[in-house]
């Protein structure tokens, strides 16, 4: 995983786990985001992310946090 992979990761992580409403976003009843809206609100922020991006996040990461 590139760097700027890892801290995105990191920060979406962050985000999902703690404080989605963080980046404008509300999780459903079972945890899970809405990924436009959570790419949205990522970019909102100052980060740059796209779908490609995330979908590699997802895949590559070792710990499986977005299982």
């Amino acid at each position: 995983m590139k760097k700027n992979d890892t801290e995105l990761s990191k920060y979406i992580s962050y985000i999902l786990r703690h404080c989605p409403e963080k980046v404008g976003i509300s999780l459903d009843r079972e945890g899970w985001a809405d990924t436009r809206a959570l790419i949205e609100g990522i970019c909102a922020k100052g980060h740059t992310i796209d779908i490609k991006t995330l979908e590699r996040i997802v895949r590559e990461d070792s710990k499986q946090r977005y299982s």
